[in-house]
């Protein structure tokens, strides 16, 4: 089990199918809790290969340059800032997502479900910044 949050994050690509908006990432600021409960959580570091899938998504707004490092991003899950975003996982609630990336562009969405997962297997580095 991961756990990740959307500041720092790079989408490489966003994906808009009908009902369906699916984002990219060529890494993301994540850190692993372990299998069990009581397990150590690793330092942060970044993950490579995320995929998030909004389901039921309505765009309020899409510059057609958002991709790439994001400077600032809010997830909200029923009303409620998610700080951190599990990974994998799946959740049948509301949602709104809003991100602005390094280049300026703003996306925001609302959706009625979304899943995240690797996009093949987990790939993790720790970070040696200081």
């Amino acid at each position: 089990m991961w756990e990740w949050q959307l500041s720092d994050s790079e989408v490489t690509e966003v994906r808009h199918q009908e009902k369906r908006v699916t984002l990219y990432f060529s890494v993301v600021a994540a850190r692993g809790l372990g299998d069990q409960p009581g397990d150590v959580a690793t330092e942060w570091g970044y993950a490579q290969g995320v995929i998030l899938d909004l389901h039921q998504a309505q765009v309020q707004h899409a510059d057609d340059f958002a991709a790439g490092r994001i400077a600032e991003g809010r997830f909200f899950q029923e009303g409620e800032p998610l700080r951190f975003i599990p990974l994998p996982a799946v959740r049948m609630q509301a949602n709104l997502l809003e991100l602005r990336f390094a280049n300026g562009a703003v996306l925001q969405l609302t959706a009625q479900a979304w899943q995240c997962r690797f996009g093949g297997e987990p790939r993790f580095r720790e970070s040696y910044a200081c």
